[in-house]
């Protein structure tokens, strides 16, 4: 399964969520068009824009693979480039916790830690 199937494949398991395509590439969202992650691919990687709280953020931009997002940046978002098994299980874990911040509250238990 490719990086992309694999990204495409957590992020519809969440209930209630959905892929769109409002700037040509996949954009996950949940309940009432809450965007979640969004997914693009380049020539050598796949890309993936997820929001995070301040402090996993932090820790995330201290990795060479991860950047301050355009445009939603100063909101928290940033963007993961998966290059590898290591980078895709970061971002596979992040996109848990965009889906966390931006789910309905009666939603967040699908991606609690018990």
């Amino acid at each position: 399964m490719s990086y992309e199937e694999r990204i495409r494949a957590l992020a519809l398991s969440f209930p209630e969520t959905y892929e769109d395509w409002p700037w040509g590439h996949p954009v996950f969202k949940v309940g009432d068009n809450k965007m979640f992650a969004l997914m693009s691919d380049a020539e050598a990687s796949v890309s993936l824009t997820v929001k995070l709280t301040p402090e996993e953020r932090e820790i995330a931009l201290h990795m060479p693979n991860v950047v301050v997002a355009r445009y939603v940046g100063r909101y928290g978002w940033v963007t993961v480039h998966v290059t590898d098994e290591e980078s895709l299980e970061h971002a596979l874990e992040w996109m848990r916790e965009s889906y966390w911040l931006k789910a309905p509250p009666r939603l967040r238990s699908a991606v609690e830690e018990t």
